[in-house]
């Protein structure tokens, strides 16, 4: 049952709505990556489905490089494969306590994707509801 469920996850192309227009204009400003605490197959499954797969320079998953948020190495791989540092990037996750962590201990701002779910007792400094607010906290450059 457990390859079934990662079979039929990894066909999932979900994305927040405007997606594809918002990251297309933050691409022509920004390098883009995607860091996810994922099995390396399915997270770019996942993204080729969505067909978001091309707007991002780099993928790094906790599957393929060995570490997991909130631990800062995964987000150090990523800053490395798109050759920028960490006070010049942004880490945008909807997790605020592993995301956020991972994003202190790298030395990369955060910004929380607010989703919904309550944060557990931590009170990120940016915080968006869509991908629109982010595009404009981004231009405004948080």
């Amino acid at each position: 049952m457990g390859a079934d469920y990662l079979e039929r996850l990894s066909g999932r192309g979900d994305r927040l709505p405007g997606c594809r227009a918002v990251l297309r204009a933050l691409g022509k400003r920004y390098r883009l990556g995607v860091v996810t605490n994922g099995i390396d197959r399915v997270q770019r499954s996942r993204l080729a489905a969505s067909g978001l797969a091309p707007l991002f320079e780099t993928v790094v998953t906790s599957q393929g490089c060995g570490y997991a948020k909130p631990d800062p190495r995964i987000l150090h791989v990523a800053l490395k494969a798109l050759g920028v540092p960490g006070r010049q990037a942004v880490y945008v996750g909807d997790d605020p306590a592993v995301d956020g962590a991972a994003a202190r201990a790298a030395g990369v701002a955060f910004v929380w994707m607010d989703r919904g779910d309550p944060p557990r007792g931590v009170r990120p400094r940016h915080r968006v509801q869509s991908l629109l607010e982010l595009k404009d906290l981004l231009h405004r450059n948080l």
